[in-house]
């Protein structure tokens, strides 16, 4: 085989690996279900930009099975964070969306753009040890996730940002909240399997501490 014959295979297959789409994350498949089921946009892009779930292979096909509670339960912690960025930027992206002064594709253009400067302000993340995960509803670290989305809206930090991680762990026992000295970053430490009495309490304490409504 000639290097000229050569080339023209190496250029071909380059070609055909360059046009072929670029396959979704996990975390994407998720974004995408949770615009679907809250019929939006603004939802996929708080998903994507303000959230990182890091889970077990087996949990991630279950968190978009529409016959499971988990897709509703975080979608509803979607539209938490979007109710936590109107409180703290006064920008209402449902609102926004929704509105008919312009064209739809114009006023999610501007949705966009407030989510990607919020995301300097804002970010949540939540590992959840395992390669599977309770995802009927029940589970604790979604009520985890409930406790803190909905604790943010009532409590907003002070500081104006605000990063949040929570470890989900199997040995870990109750639910312990540690505060940075400048009250805009926050690591919750959470028991996978075993639920402890008074533990979202902790987590409104810890916010309600730092926050600007004190």
């Amino acid at each position: 085989m000639n290097s000229a014959r050569v080339l023209a295979i190496v250029v071909l297959v380059a070609g055909l690996f360059a046009s072929a789409p670029a396959r979704a994350t996990p975390q994407e498949d998720l974004a995408f279900a949770v615009g679907e089921s809250n019929h939006d946009k603004q939802s996929v892009w708080i998903v994507e930009r303000l959230m990182t779930l890091k889970v077990g292979a087996k949990c991630w096909p279950k968190l978009t099975d529409k016959k499971l509670r988990a897709l509703g339960l975080i979608a509803a912690y979607a539209r938490n964070v979007q109710r936590y960025a109107k409180v703290v930027t006064e920008d209402d992206w449902f609102a926004i969306e929704g509105q008919t002064a312009n064209s739809k594709e114009a006023n999610q253009a501007v949705v966009d753009k407030m989510i990607t400067e919020f995301a300097k302000k804002f970010h949540l993340t939540i590992t959840v040890e395992g390669d599977d995960c309770e995802a009927s509803g029940n589970g604790l670290w979604l009520k985890y996730l409930s406790t803190v989305t909905d604790a943010i809206q009532k409590f907003p930090p002070k500081a104006g940002k605000t990063k949040i991680t929570i470890n989900v762990k199997a040995k870990t026992k109750g639910v312990t909240v540690t505060a940075g000295k400048d009250g805009s970053t926050f690591t919750i430490n959470a028991s996978r399997d075993v639920e402890a009495s008074g533990w979202s309490d902790k987590i409104e304490s810890a916010l309600k501490r730092v926050s600007s409504k004190n």
